[in-house]
């Protein structure tokens, strides 16, 4: 019973969301080994996506219990790309991608000012959600959802990358301590870009201030264990952060604006997937 009225209120929000109006754009499929990617098609398949979302964000993220899933408003404008596991037809990895000659007109805008973003070329393509089962993050699957990525910035002619690129911290301590390591490492553009007034992180500025000259070894350590194997990606195959950390309250997590042009990440990804693909055949 309780199943029964879980699902008729999801299908209410989801309405509600628009979430039946959602269309896909640039729809293409690529295989890779024991996966599968595509974009969805349907409503069912959007749903498989929010269902890993609220598996990953919600329960993984924020340590809440029970069934759930996870969409906003902005689902229903976005193209959504999915990583299916062959063996069990299940959805093990999935992001949103929209189009748009505007940064300042996404989700991204509601934590960030982008207007740095605007001397990079466009159009520009906002990724957001991107999250992976926890069983599957292993570099094939981190290396399909990149392929994707640059397949669908070559079939809609983006040239900019952008979006939120988010990291399980909550405490200023350890936000200081991982942006003055990508500082140090030269991953940082100064670009006029900074936190809304409502993303800002308390006190950051005074705790970053404390962590001036190189960070010690064990500090080292730590921003290695703190920076998810996502974030890593995006920042070897090009990426730079925009700005200090946004805190995201809702989902209690930091959020660092990422930006990547498609001239770098195209370079990057058939450089990297032709590695991971010889691997994968050996």
């Amino acid at each position: 019973m309780m199943a029964a009225i879980q699902n008729l209120q999801d299908s209410f929000q989801m309405r509600k969301a628009g979430i039946h109006r959602f269309q896909p754009q640039f729809p293409f499929e690529l295989e890779f080994g024991p996966y599968r990617l595509k974009t969805a098609q349907t409503t069912e398949e959007l749903v498989e996506s929010f269902k890993l979302r609220h598996q990953v964000f919600n329960l993984e993220f924020r340590g809440l219990k029970g069934r759930g899933l996870d969409f906003d408003q902005y689902d229903s404008l976005f193209d959504h790309l999915l990583i299916f596991h062959q063996d069990s037809h299940q959805v093990i990895g999935t992001y949103r991608v929209h189009l748009s000659n505007e940064p300042s007109d996404s989700y991204t805008a509601q934590e960030f000012c982008l207007d740095g973003i605007k001397s990079f070329e466009g159009p520009f393509l906002e990724l957001g959600r991107a999250c992976i089962a926890k069983e599957h993050r292993r570099g094939a699957v981190i290396s399909l959802l990149w392929r994707g990525i640059a397949e669908y910035m070559k079939a809609s002619g983006a040239q900019t990358l952008f979006g939120c690129s988010s990291v399980k911290i909550n405490n200023t301590r350890q936000a200081a301590l991982v942006y003055r390591s990508l500082v140090l490492k030269d991953l940082v553009l100064s670009n006029g870009c900074y936190p809304t007034r409502s993303f800002q992180f308390d006190h950051f500025r005074k705790e970053l201030s404390l962590l001036e000259g190189p960070l010690t070894l064990d500090q080292q350590v730590e921003v290695e264990s703190l920076i998810p194997p996502l974030l890593k990606s995006y920042l070897k195959l090009g990426s730079r952060i925009l700005s200090e950390p946004a805190f995201d309250r809702d989902f209690d997590c930091l959020d660092f604006l990422t930006v990547l042009k498609r001239s770098d990440l195209s370079k990057s990804v058939d450089r990297k997937f032709s590695v991971s693909a010889s691997q994968s055949e050996g």
